[in-house]
C-alpha cells in the first residue's frame, strides 16, 4: 500500500489484461490518495479478503459471482463502461451493409459494446455479437473487438481492435465523490471527455469535405452525444447543428443552416478559429442565465482552415455530482455569503480599505485583516473570497480562539483512523483539506498556540499538511485569509507569536476602522438594520436617541450596534424609541465614557429620577458604615432611609 494512504478500492474484473488496464486507469485517477487493488475472478478467491472501503465490479455479471456474505460486507458499485473514443476513427470507413463481427469474451459483453457503438452513432453498421460459446460464428471478413483479439476466429481477414472498454465518466465521478476527492480531478475528467469529442471532430474534418457517408456518420454521432455541437464551413456559415444545441440556444436547425454563426450566436464567437487557427478549450460562458462550457476548434484540410466546430454543454450530468459535493460543502457552512456590496459605509478610511481589498481579491495571495471585535472582519473575508478566482470553491472559516489546542489542531489538519479513541473509521480531513481549491479564513489568528503556529507555517510555505497520526503529506491548494483584533507585533515581542509566521501572513493588509472613528456611518448603518424590520431611523428613533447613538464610543462596534437595533425592535415595536428605552448597560456606558465632560441629556434625566436618588442614598449609607468597618442589614437600612 502507498505510504500514508488510508483508503482502498478492490477492483474485480474478468481476465488479467482487463484487470491490469482498469487498475491502471483507477490509479491514474486517484493518484496516491487511494490504494487500488486488482482481483481477477479467474483467480482463486483469497481465504482472507482484504479490508477495503469500496469494491468496484467491472461488469454486472461479475457481481453475480460474489458470495452473498461478501455482498453484505462491502460497499459495491458496478462500473459503467464506455468505448475508447481515441479508437473510434478506425471504424469510420467500414461499409454500412456488410456483416461485421463484434467479438468479446461473453455474449453479454459483446452485446453491450454493440449497444455502445450504436449509441454514439455507428448504428449504420451491421454488427453481430460473437463470443467463445457461440457454436457457429458468421463467416465475415471483418471483426471488431475491445481488446479480446484471442477470441476472433482465425479466418477473419481484418481485425479492428478498439481497445479495452474504459470506466465511464459518471463512474469515475462517483468514485471521486465517495472518497471526498472531487476537487480539480473532476475538472480534468470533464476536460478529458470534451477533448475526446473535439478529437473525433478533428479526425473527421477531412471527411467532411469529401465523403458524404462520413458526413452522415458525423451527423449521427453529434445527434447522439449529450453535448451541443455546431459546425461551420470556411465562410463561417452553419453546416451542422444538433438537437442539444438547438435546445440550449433556443434556435431551430432548419432556420440557422446556411446562416453566419457569429450573427446567429454573436456572444459565442464560433468562427474565431477561422481567424486565429487556434483551439479554445473549456471556456465558461453565461448564456441567457445558463452556465455553459464551450470548446472551439478549427477544421483543417490540405493545410488550410475549412471550418470550425463548437462543442458545448450546460453544467448538467457531470456537474450534478459536483453540485452534490457543493451542496455537501454548503451544508457544512463552507460557503461565502457576502460581497463587497454588503459592506456599508461612506467613511473615507473604510472606502480606501475596501478598494484595496478589491485589488487584493484576484491576486491569490495571503491577506491579513486587522480590526477590533465586531468591525466586520469576517464579512470582509467573505467579500474577498467571492471576488477571487476561487469563488466557486469552498470558504472554510474557523475561530482560532474558540477551541482548545488539541481540538484546534485536529480541526485544522485532520487525523488518521485510530488516532483517538472512538475516532471515526477512515479518519477525518482537516479544514485545510476541506478548503482545497478555495479559501480558509483563520479568525483570531493571534490566539493560535505556538505549537500549532509551526504546523500552520509549514502549510502556508509548502502547501502541504500532515494529519495527526500520519506520516504522509497531503498537498492542498488553499488561499489563506487571517484576521486579528490584537497587535501581532506586540505578541511577537512577548514571544507569543512567531515572527516568521507574521511575515508569511502580513502580505496584503486590510484595516477596518472601529465604529467610533466612523461617526458618519452610525445612523446609516442603524437605518439599514432597522430596514430589515420595516422601520427607519427617522420614523422609529427620537432625536434624543439619534444623538446618543452618535455620541457613544461603541466598544462592540457594528455587532453592538445591531444588538441595540434588535433590542429596540423587540421592546418598543409600536412607538418611537426614547433614550430611556435603550439598554441599561448602554445608558451606564455612555454616562461613564467621557468623565469631566458636560453630562449628556440621558444622564441628567436619570439623576432627576426618584429611584436614582434613593440608590445613591443607599450607597452613601453603606459607604459611610464601611469606613468604620461596620455592615448593615435591610431593616436598619430601611429605617435610616426613612429618617433621611
Amino acid at each position: 500500500m502507498t505510504r500514508g494512504v488510508s483508503k482502498s478500492i478492490l477492483l474485480v474484473t474478468r481476465g488479467k489484461k482487463n484487470c491490469r488496464i482498469l487498475t491502471k486507469e483507477l490509479e491514474d485517477l486517484l493518484g496516491d490518495r487511494v490504494d487500488v487493488r486488482g482481483y481477477c475472478v479467474e483467480d482463486p478467491l483469497p481465504q482472507i479478503m482484504p479490508d477495503v472501503d469500496l469494491v468496484v465490479a467491472a461488469t454486472e455479471s461479475i457481481l453475480k459471482l460474489f458470495p452473498e456474505e461478501l455482498k453484505g460486507k462491502y460497499e459495491i458499485i458496478v462500473a459503467r463502461r464506455t468505448v475508447d473514443f481515441d479508437s473510434l476513427y478506425k471504424l469510420f470507413n467500414l461499409p454500412p451493409k456488410q456483416k461485421i463481427m463484434l467479438v468479446n469474451d461473453r455474449k453479454e459483453t459483446a452485446e453491450e459494446v454493440i449497444s455502445l457503438l450504436y449509441g454514439v452513432g455507428f448504428d449504420h453498421l451491421w454488427l453481430i455479437p460473437v463470443y467463445p460459446e457461440l457454436p457457429n460464428p458468421p463467416r465475415t471478413d471483418i471483426a471488431i473487438t475491445p481488446g479480446e483479439g484471442k477470441f476472433v476466429p482465425p479466418y477473419v481477414k481484418k481485425v479492428i481492435d478498439i481497445g479495452t472498454r474504459k470506466i465511464d465518466l459518471s463512474t469515475m465521478m462517483e468514485i471521486l465523490f465517495k472518497f471526498d476527492l472531487l476537487d480539480k480531478r473532476a475538472n480534468l475528467l470533464s476536460a478529458r471527455y470534451m477533448s475526446n469529442i473535439i478529437d473525433i471532430s478533428r479526425k473527421l474534418s477531412n471527411s467532411l469535405v469529401s465523403n458524404k457517408t462520413l458526413v452522415h456518420l458525423l451527423e449521427a454521432i453529434i445527434q447522439k452525444i449529450n453535448n451541443g455541437v455546431i459546425a461551420t464551413d470556411h465562410a463561417g456559415k452553419i453546416v451542422m447543428c444538433n438537437k442539444i444545441a438547438e435546445n440550449m440556444f433556443g434556435i431551430k436547425r432548419e432556420e440557422v443552416l446556411g446562416q453566419n454563426a457569429d450573427i446567429v450566436l454573436p456572444n459565442l464567437e464560433i468562427n474565431k478559429p477561422l481567424i486565429t487557427g487556434e483551439i479554445d478549450e473549456n471556456i465558461e460562458k453565461l448564456y441567457q442565465d445558463k452556465h455553459i462550457l464551450i470548446n472551439r476548434i478549427p477544421l483543417e484540410y490540405d493545410n488550410a482552415i475549412n471550418g470550425a466546430v463548437l462543442t458545448t454543454y450546460e453544467f448538467s450530468e457531470v456537474e450534478k455530482i459536483e453540485k452534490k459535493l457543493r451542496k455537501h460543502v454548503y451544508s457544512k457552512g463552507h460557503v461565502a455569503r457576502y460581497n463587497f456590496n454588503d459592506i456599508d459605509g461612506s467613511n473615507t478610511v473604510l472606502r480606501r480599505q475596501i478598494n484595496n481589498a478589491k485589488k487584493f481579491a484576484p491576486l491569490d495571495m495571503t491577506v491579513l485583516i486587522e480590526g477590533e471585535t465586531g468591525t466586520g472582519k469576517e464579512l470582509m473575508a467573505h467579500a474577498i473570497h467571492n471576488a477571487s478566482k476561487r469563488k466557486n470553491g469552498p470558504f472554510v472559516a474557523i475561530n482560532c480562539a474558540a477551541l482548545p489546542k488539541d481540538l484546534l489542531e485536529s480541526e485544522l489538519f485532520g487525523f488518521e483512523e485510530g488516532t483517538f479513541t472512538g475516532a471515526r473509521k477512515g479518519g477525518k480531513p482537516g479544514l485545510f483539506e476541506q478548503a482545497h481549491l478555495g479559501t480558509i479564513f483563520l479568525d483570531e489568528i493571534g490566539e493560535i498556540p505556538p505549537e500549532i503556529q509551526v504546523k500552520l507555517l509549514r502549510a502556508i510555505e509548502a502547501k502541504e499538511v500532515m494529519r495527526i497520526g500520519s506520516d504522509g503529506l497531503i498537498s492542498v491548494d488553499v488561499r489563506i485569509i487571517a484576521a486579528t483584533n490584537q497587535n501581532l507585533k506586540s505578541l511577537i515581542a512577548a514571544k507569543k507569536f512567531r515572527e516568521d509566521l507574521y511575515f508569511r501572513l502580513n502580505v496584503l493588509k486590510v484595516y477596518i476602522p472601529p465604529l467610533r472613528e466612523r461617526k458618519e456611518d452610525i445612523l446609516p448603518l442603524m437605518n439599514s438594520m432597522l430596514g430589515e424590520y420595516g422601520k427607519s431611523v427617522n420614523d422609529f428613533l427620537t432625536e434624543e436617541v439619534r444623538q446618543l447613538l452618535t455620541q457613544y464610543n461603541w466598544p462592540g462596534n457594528i455587532r453592538e450596534l445591531r444588538n441595540i437595533a434588535e433590542f429596540l425592535i423587540a421592546t418598543v415595536p409600536d412607538r418611537k424609541a426614547k433614550g430611556s428605552d435603550l439598554p441599561i448597560d448602554f445608558q451606564v456606558n455612555i454616562d461613564l465614557q467621557s468623565p469631566g465632560e458636560k453630562p449628556n441629556p440621558l444622564a441628567q434625566k436619570l439623576e432627576e429620577t426618584t429611584y436614582l436618588q434613593e440608590d445613591l442614598a443607599i450607597l452613601k449609607i453603606m459607604s459611610d458604615l464601611a469606613d468604620y468597618g461596620r455592615t448593615i442589614g435591610r431593616r436598619r437600612l430601611k429605617k435610616l432611609l426613612d429618617q433621611a
